[in-house]
């Protein structure tokens, strides 16, 4: 009996996958975003497949359980999203984002159970408890979009950073309300004074016990990937075991937030793999947690379509109460009118850096319900008053925002002008066939194949391919005459600067992987490239301020105030000089990215057959900044500095460092020598660089 029951969940997990990339392969054809697609097709499967599919009764009425949703989907959704998300940005959204996850779910829940309980029949409490659970978003769906299309990062973090906090939120004030159920069920007084108190009391312990255990495992990971820096399977199961073990002790055990444990472990992981794990290892580690996303997103959303399908009153919900399907969705939309609008615009202020009412507008409209709306829902017990309401109510708004809102949300960001314009989209197409063109053609010359291959043969095939080189840069070329005379060539020009970004916080990540910059300093610069990425996709083309991030500028005023209360302590000397330190690591890596970022755009610039006149702003810029970073490099200041012999030892160290570890990385790739010698020599080599590293801050004492 235990062996059948366990082929049948075989079954059904395979049978899920195999729907999953069925729906992948037919969803690539289609303008669809792949899970709005698998919700349909979840609800197609099990309404009109399986009950004509012997083999498949056992999806037959099947309701997924809500502990597979909460407890074993949940977090892997949680922290793949944590992991790849960019902390900096976060940081720097960070106001709005806890607004909208904290305030904007009360706020929303409020809205919606008093006007749901004065428009149904539905009691206070129980339109309540609805509220909390519908007010948590799910905008999975709208993050693949926003991919495709290329909205600005600013907003993506907005929608992102919202998304993954509003969960925690949401299921607190789920759970305080059926609390409050349960005590006026037992007929005991309740005070709204009393209520409120314990309400907030619940939510900060909630919010601060997760972030306290997702803390505590968070370095326990970290403390794993620092003593296995190449061991890939380590990380990718470490990690997977970190985003369980933080859930579970803090919403099982401790009674916290999991979601929250999770995000704080993700964004600790994310940190440990940048400051311990080699690039190589870095990306597998990221690869894996991206198939980890993608096939509990599949799993969980075709459970959703299949959940809906189970539900046999529903459609008659739907068809007899239409009228009351566009009041509750009406009720529902207008509760995240008002928190979004009225967030942004008090957060609006009391900031320079205003949120514009095209992000906003976006915000409102990709607050999609998902499946932990569903989840919630199900998890009340079946004789749980006004249960099949609840649900039917949940499933409704899942439908209409999954459906409507996740299909309309692709043309309205480009009604808004936060994607891609139709004349980026044509370079892109022309620059991909130019390129494709002469890869060919040198292909042919240079490969080993040249000498096997009949002489007349390849001269004919160069010949063709140089022809449609030649004819591809031609058509390049004309692209560029007609930019040159439309008023949006900007966005076109747009792109170099993007690109430029992208090379110089590659040049930063090379500088800090090869432990030629402390981590501080490269925090700092990737945070202000990441501040000027923001501007240029927000319409500035031509940032010139430089911005500090959070840390820098806490440190700069703890120095500042030591300096005042004891400038001759060693604290504040150690403050002072390690500030020098830092400033001087940071004119170093802008001196050597700018000079970089410049040949790039120059040769990027020949390949794109564009004029470097056309782009004379952005060269004019990265030229600047060398120029001030070398000059800051030939100061007196620098020259009389005391911590310029040590860093100069630590560079010159660092370098030769680099090439042994670059040296052995090849050796071991290409099987020459044996591998735990040359593993065990890497690993001594990565500890003599973060040894060197922490060697040089307390050389600042």
């Amino acid at each position: 009996m235990d062996q059948n029951l366990l082929i049948a969940d075989e079954t059904i997990v395979i049978t899920l996958l195999l729907i999953a990339i069925i729906t992948a392969i037919t969803l690539r054809h289609l303008k669809m975003p792949y899970t709005i697609g698998l919700v349909i097709t979840g609800y197609v499967f099990s309404s009109f497949i399986v009950p004509h599919i012997s083999t498949l009764k056992s999806f037959e009425g099947m309701v997924p359980s809500t502990d597979i949703i909460l407890y074993l989907f949940l977090p892997l959704l949680i922290f793949e999203s944590a992991i790849a998300m960019n902390t900096r940005l976060l940081s720097r959204n960070l106001f709005p984002v806890l607004g909208l996850a904290i305030l904007g779910v009360i706020i929303s829940g409020v809205i919606i159970g008093a006007l749901l309980s004065a428009i149904f029949p539905l009691p206070l409490l129980y339109a309540l408890l609805f509220g909390a659970l519908i007010s948590a978003t799910d905008p999975a769906a709208v993050i693949s979009i926003f991919k495709e299309i290329g909205v600005p990062k600013r907003l993506q973090i907005l929608v992102e950073g919202e998304s993954l906090l509003n969960d925690a939120a949401a299921i607190v004030m789920f759970q305080m309300v059926l609390a409050l159920i349960g005590a006026s069920l037992l007929d005991q007084n309740i005070s709204v004074s009393h209520t409120s108190v314990q309400f907030a009391s619940s939510v900060l312990t909630s919010f601060v016990g997760g972030i306290l255990v997702g803390l505590v495992t968070g370095l326990l990971l970290r403390f794993v990937l620092k003593r296995t820096p190449l061991h890939s399977h380590i990380h990718q199961t470490t990690t997977l075991v970190a985003a369980y073990l933080s859930y579970l002790i803090s919403d099982h055990i401790c009674g916290f937030s999991g979601v929250i444990a999770v995000v704080v472990c993700g964004c600790l992981a994310a940190r440990a793999a940048s400051d311990w794990i080699g690039p190589d290892r870095r990306d597998e580690l990221n690869r894996f947690w991206e198939y980890i996303g993608f096939l509990a997103n599949s799993m969980i959303f075709l459970l959703v379509g299949i959940a809906i399908a189970s539900l046999q009153d529903l459609s008659v919900f739907m068809s007899g109460a239409i009228l009351g399907v566009i009041l509750l969705v009406a009720v529902v939309t207008v509760a995240r009118i008002i928190p979004v609008f009225g967030i942004f615009g008090l957060y609006n202020l009391f900031t320079p850096r205003k949120v514009p009412l095209s992000y906003q507008v976006v915000s409102f409209w990709g607050g999609l319900r998902g499946a932990v709306a569903i989840a919630l829902s199900l998890s009340l017990p079946y004789s749980f008053p006004y249960r099949d309401v609840i649900v039917e109510f949940s499933v409704a708004v899942v439908l209409f925002t999954i459906l409507f809102q996740g299909l309309t949300i692709g043309p309205l960001i480009h009604r808004l002008g936060l994607g891609q314009t139709r004349l980026v989209k044509q370079f892109h197409q022309i620059y991909t066939d130019l390129v494709t063109c002469r890869s060919g053609e040198l292909n042919l010359q240079n490969s080993p194949m040249s000498n096997i291959i009949d002489h007349e043969t390849a001269r004919m095939f160069v010949k063709e391919y140089r022809a449609m080189s030649a004819s591809k840069a031609e058509k390049i070329r004309d692209f560029w005459s007609e930019i040159r005379k439309h008023p949006d060539r900007r966005e076109i020009l747009k792109l170099f600067w993007l690109e430029a970004l992208r090379f110089e916080q590659k040049q930063y990540r090379q500088l800090y992987d090869e432990g030629l910059i402390l981590p501080a300093v490269y925090a700092a610069l990737q945070f202000h490239a990441a501040s000027r990425e923001d501007l240029i996709q927000s319409g500035d083309y031509h940032p010139g301020k430089s911005e500090a991030g959070p840390g820098a500028r806490f440190r700069k005023w703890v120095t500042w105030l030591m300096n005042r209360i004891a400038p001759e302590s060693r604290i504040s000397r150690f403050l002072t000089r390690r500030s020098e330190m830092n400033r001087i690591f940071i004119a170093i890596a802008l001196a050597v990215a700018a000079s970089a970022t410049t040949r790039y755009l120059r040769e990027l610039a020949g390949v794109v057959c564009l004029k470097t006149d056309d782009i004379a702003d952005t060269l004019s810029v990265y030229k600047r900044i060398e120029n001030d970073a070398r000059a800051y490099l030939q100061s007196d200041l620098v020259r009389a500095s005391p911590c310029l012999k040590d860093i100069s030892a630590f560079i010159a160290e660092r370098t030769a460092g680099a090439g042994m570890i670059a040296e052995l990385h090849k050796h071991l790739q290409d099987g020459a020598g044996d591998e735990k010698i040359l593993t065990r020599y890497i690993d001594r080599l990565i500890d003599e660089k973060n040894n060197a590293r922490i060697q040089l801050v307390r050389s600042c004492r």
